[in-house]
């Protein structure tokens, strides 16, 4: 019985999963692959998981390859939404089928090569679903997603249309957590922004 105490134990601890969204057309870059960008030397997509992994006990990668990250990835799927929210649900199905026991998961956009070191650990805190905020507004691609809040409001998303995070994020009536440091919620998207990091880093 204490074999499968602690068993339980660990199994339920095994929740803590992140995913960074990696899709995207990325016209500001030029349709470039924002994850391959190097920023001080490294891709983004390094810089990110770097950052996620101490904080989670599983990364997947949400968009066409896993970079080659020791991880798995997954692709939008046909049967789901277009958009932003293509991601969420090709995550949320594969965690569905992949790890049961998982009750949800963080998300981290690619281009965020500063995310909190807390990150996981702010936005979880409640226990329901909740997004970064800072002075600049709402930044739902850094956010934590309860699965059985996040799949009714994926399933009334017809096939192929999109949704923004915003309004997903609404109708899961996610919490808003601010982070004081705007630079850690810093989103690359141009290359404006991308000689910025670069100061920011130097």
């Amino acid at each position: 019985m204490q074999i499968h105490a602690i068993g339980a134990r660990r199994q339920q601890a095994m929740t803590r999963i992140g995913v960074i969204l990696a899709g995207g057309a990325s016209r500001r870059m030029g349709g470039d692959d924002k994850g391959a960008l190097k920023l001080g030397g490294r891709r983004l997509v390094d810089h990110v998981a770097a950052k996620l992994t101490p904080q989670i006990d599983r990364l997947l990668i949400a968009g066409p390859n896993s970079y080659g990250l020791d991880c798995d990835f997954v692709t939008d799927r046909s049967n789901g939404p277009a958009g932003p929210a293509a991601a969420l649900w090709s995550a949320a199905h594969w965690i569905s089928e992949y790890e049961p026991h998982a009750s949800g998961f963080l998300t981290a956009p690619v281009d965020g090569p500063f995310l909190p070191d807390d990150l996981f650990e702010k936005l979880s805190a409640d226990g329901g679903c909740a997004i970064a905020t800072d002075d600049s507004g709402d930044h739902p691609t850094f956010a934590c997603w309860k699965l059985n809040v996040l799949l009714p409001v994926l399933a009334d998303i017809k096939a192929g249309e999109g949704a923004a995070l915003h309004d997903i994020a609404d109708k899961c009536n996610a919490t808003r957590v601010l982070f004081p440091d705007a630079a850690a919620l810093m989103n690359v998207n141009s290359p404006e922004d991308l000689a910025r990091a670069e100061a920011m880093l130097g």
